[in-house]
């Protein structure tokens, strides 16, 4: 079976517990909306992108944000590989009411497949998705990832760091791979990334996940 078909057929069992355990219970959307209350990541007639969303918090937190702010003119474009993850994701777009949220089932190592105006993003935001490929694949996303950006634009990443309460719970339950600071930094660069820094996140468990922002 190939590797992506893994991961699908792993989230399409586990998706409803990701969002009940990861987002709610656990914190994750709280942590996210904490570093990015904090941050300047987002402006009016923004274009995002979301890829491999998940559930969408990092999608609905920032389209929150966004309101808050009183932002105008952003499109936010989302992707993920397993159609059950979506599926929760658009339920909250119907409930909302929310019409500049689009989303499709996809895959990072095949953006081709993307519509063609999927293009040019101010922002990209790959949260815990790139743990979740096989370790020869990485590059490749990132490059795909890097095609996808405006001149300008900015790739942020979170993943999953290498300690003892990930080497427990990510990578024996969620079966992903885990990376140190140099691991990231150096398939950033391979990919063509020039700009690289690496952010403190919020206190708790979120400790175990690094974020990085890109730029070509």
């Amino acid at each position: 079976m190939k590797e992506d078909s893994q991961v699908e057929k792993l989230y399409t069992k586990r998706a409803s517990v990701y969002e009940r355990l990861f987002i709610n219970f656990l914190g994750w959307g709280k942590e996210l909306k904490i570093f990015f209350q904090k941050s300047d990541y987002i402006h009016s007639d923004f274009k995002v992108l979301d890829a491999g969303c998940g559930t969408g918090i990092i999608t609905r937190t920032l389209f929150h944000l966004a309101h808050k702010k009183d932002l105008v003119g952003l499109q936010f474009h989302a992707f993920d590989i397993t159609q059950n993850m979506l599926e929760i994701f658009r339920q909250w777009i119907s409930e909302q009411g929310v019409n500049q949220i689009e989303t499709q089932q996809a895959d990072v190592l095949e953006t081709e497949n993307l519509p063609s105006y999927w293009k040019e993003y101010d922002l990209i935001v790959s949260s815990t998705m790139l743990e979740y490929l096989p370790k020869d694949k990485i590059r490749y996303a990132l490059v795909n990832l890097k095609q996808l950006l405006g001149v300008r634009g900015m790739l942020l990443i979170f993943i999953t760091k290498r300690n003892i309460i990930t080497q427990w719970l990510a990578r024996k339950w969620w079966k992903t791979n885990l990376y140190e600071e140099l691991e990231i930094r150096t398939l950033l660069y391979d990919a063509g990334f020039h700009t690289i820094l690496f952010k403190k996140f919020s206190p708790g468990w979120a400790n175990s996940i690094m974020v990085i922002e890109a730029k070509i």
